[in-house]
């Protein structure tokens, strides 16, 4: 398995796992979006202004009507089903999957990073 997922591209491995996983979703208010910051920005060297929201739930449907956001094929927040304790791969995923040119390339490089090491 480990193997598996060391020798595996960065957009399959995204594809496989967030699969029937992920949906876009859209908050109401700007303020709204900012409790869903990806704890992960910093790390990969981006502004936490703008850009995607991740928001990571193991009942990612009830997770997302009790925050109120709305389903939207150009949302502005990835609700991931998951838990805590992969919260840091599910949010580098959600931002390769959907976010921006540059949020998609610093979340490849940090995935690779993370693959090398498994």
């Amino acid at each position: 398995m480990k193997q598996r997922v060391r020798s595996a591209e960065v957009g399959a491995l995204a594809g496989r796992i967030l699969q029937g996983h992920a949906s876009l979703r859209r908050a109401a208010s700007a303020e709204a979006k900012r409790r869903f910051t990806p704890e992960l920005l910093a790390e990969l060297g981006l502004s936490s202004s703008g850009g995607l929201g991740v928001l990571v739930s193991e009942d990612a449907v009830l997770a997302a009507r009790r925050a109120r956001l709305g389903p939207d094929d150009s949302g502005d927040v990835v609700v991931v089903e998951g838990t805590e304790a992969h919260r840091r791969v599910l949010e580098a995923l959600a931002l390769y999957a959907y976010g921006d040119a540059r949020a998609s390339a610093a979340a490849a490089r940090w995935i690779a990073t993370t693959q090398a090491a498994v």
